[in-house]
């Protein structure tokens, strides 16, 4: 109880302190945390939960503008309907672009940014995968590739200060994709902190 009672005492002190921040006006972002997405790179099978990590870095030109890059990482299986292990898949991908921020405020930042660049993506079978199991898979549309395709994320990132240093980012976001001459276009999330340098 009483570890719950600092925590909690903890989080109503960075509340109060983010209250009274300036605005950031930072010139740049360091940002890691978890993603989540929901995607079909065997497309035209379910859409199927992936999460996994991000990292990204952005710098600001002037107040509004700036340019960034970042790299992502996401894992899960594609759970089949035929009764056999279910294939696992992963993306990896690198995307650069320009980032435009419009709110400033006290407590919250909040910009939109536009990413292009390019994914790797790779589905294989379960090891423990029998051959009739195999052909039951394939029947179905579950086969194993390996491919890097173009990629692009549409996202509004949006960041409350805890302190001048951190913040905490949700960004939702659009993650667009080139698997197997389809294209996805898939919901995205992710969550962490981001730390800013160069403000006033």
């Amino acid at each position: 109880m009483a570890i719950r009672k600092y925590i909690l005492s903890g989080l109503c002190f960075a509340i109060a302190a983010a209250g009274t921040l300036a605005a950031q006006d930072n010139r740049a972002e360091l940002y890691g945390g978890y993603v989540y997405t929901k995607t079909n790179p065997a497309a035209p099978l379910p859409k199927e939960n992936m999460s996994g990590w991000v990292g990204s870095v952005t710098g600001y030109a002037t107040s509004w503008f700036g340019v960034g890059g970042e790299i992502s990482a996401v894992f899960g299986d594609l759970n089949s309907a035929t009764g056999g292990p279910a294939p696992h898949a992963k993306e990896y991908s690198y995307m650069f672009g320009p980032q435009f921020r419009f709110v400033d405020g006290q407590r919250v930042q909040s910009s939109v940014k536009v990413l292009l660049g390019g994914v790797f993506g790779q589905v294989n079978l379960n090891s423990a995968t029998t051959a009739t199991q195999q052909q039951a898979l394939l029947a179905a549309g579950y086969q194993g590739f390996s491919q890097t395709k173009l990629a692009a994320l549409f996202a509004v990132p949006v960041d409350v200060a805890v302190s001048k240093l951190i913040a905490i980012r949700v960004e939702p976001g659009m993650y667009i994709t080139q698997f197997n001459k389809a294209t996805q276009s898939n919901f995205r999330l992710s969550v962490g902190p981001v730390f800013r340098f160069g403000g006033k």
